[in-house]
């Protein structure tokens, strides 16, 4: 027996134990390789969480830090707000004293608008009244008013028919005027000719004598050949010379249609020296030396309707220089042929 333990002994193996016992060794450090990598991976969660754990604390913090900013602000806003309070609350007492005021004033007002109202209701009564006159009166008016429109209908058919009898008027005015003009164009034409008839026979008449001239529509006596100095009584001479003028006028007289009306103005004309003897000036003197011409003219048989006598004085003078042969122009007697 003891030999066959022995030999159980000599052939029994060891490797296969051993290796039983490696791969036990093997299995117990892959338990603990895997242990020890589960416990990193719980490790690393449970880091990983708290990292974010604490991500999330910061940003609860910060958001706590910003809150309480935002109630040092909201704190300091309501400060302000309760001091707008306490300064509204003093407004509101003002306000509310004003208000009191301003409904005490209504009131008044209330009152005295009900009493206009009472009045006004009176003057609408009143008003209603007059109104109704007034309706009656506006008939009345439109009434009239009818009239007149008929009646002023009928005055502008009258001015129609006038304004055409006026058209009418007009036209035969124009032509009237237009004939007048004729006429008179042909009056001026006969008188100038009968003028320069007159005149041009004077020219001939009294060619040799130097006082005695035409000057232009004038016939023109020096004083000296009618009148002597300071006097207004025609001389024998001065007669004689007007004789011719007044035969003149006869041979030409038959020449001048009846309707033509010819004047022969006589105008008498002294120098500037003042006069001495009976004529207190020279206007008088002038005059009175026209009126003579006439009144001879008018006994030498032209007729007075024909004659004019005007007195000029010393204001016409046809030489104004201070000389004793410029005083000798001056005074002189013009006849001079116009019309009326």
């Amino acid at each position: 027996m003891p030999r066959r333990r022995d030999a159980s002994l000599s052939e029994f193996n060891i490797w296969p134990a051993f290796t039983d016992a490696l791969g036990g060794l093997v299995m117990v450090l892959v338990f603990l390789i895997t242990v020890f990598v589960i416990t990193e991976v719980l490790i690393g969660r449970e880091i990983m969480g708290k990292d974010t754990a604490i991500g999330q604390l910061q940003r609860i913090v910060d958001h706590l830090e910003g809150l309480a900013g935002d109630a040092e602000k909201e704190e300091a806003r309501l400060r302000g707000r309760v001091q707008n309070l306490e300064s509204t609350v003093n407004d509101r007492d003002k306000l509310v004293a004003q208000l009191r005021n301003e409904l005490a004033a209504v009131q008044a007002l209330r009152e005295a608008l009900i009493a206009d109202k009472n009045k006004t209701e009176q003057s609408f009564n009143n008003a209603q009244e007059q109104a109704a006159l007034l309706s009656a009166r506006a008939d009345r008016l439109t009434a009239e008013l009818e009239r007149l429109n008929r009646a002023l209908a009928a005055n502008q058919q009258a001015l129609a028919q006038r304004d055409a009898v006026i058209v009418d008027q007009k036209g035969r005015i124009e032509a009237l005027d237009s004939a007048l003009k004729k006429k008179l164009l042909e009056r001026v034409e006969e008188l100038q000719k009968y003028a320069s008839d007159f005149f041009g026979r004077l020219r001939e008449v009294f060619a040799n004598n130097p006082d005695i001239k035409v000057v232009g529509d004038r016939f023109v006596f020096q004083s000296e050949v009618l009148f002597a100095s300071g006097e207004a009584t025609l001389s024998p001479s001065g007669r004689g010379d007007l004789d011719k003028f007044a035969a003149v006028y006869q041979q030409l007289a038959n020449k001048l249609p009846a309707d033509l009306p010819v004047i022969i103005e006589v105008q008498g004309h002294t120098d500037r020296v003042p006069v001495r003897g009976r004529f207190p000036s020279n206007w008088e003197l002038s005059t009175a030396r026209a009126q003579e011409v006439v009144n001879y003219l008018i006994q030498q048989g032209i007729p007075p309707e024909r004659l004019a006598a005007v007195g000029m004085g010393e204001y016409h003078p046809i030489d104004s220089s201070d000389s004793p042969e410029a005083y000798r122009r001056n005074r002189r007697i013009e006849l001079k042929i116009t019309s009326r």
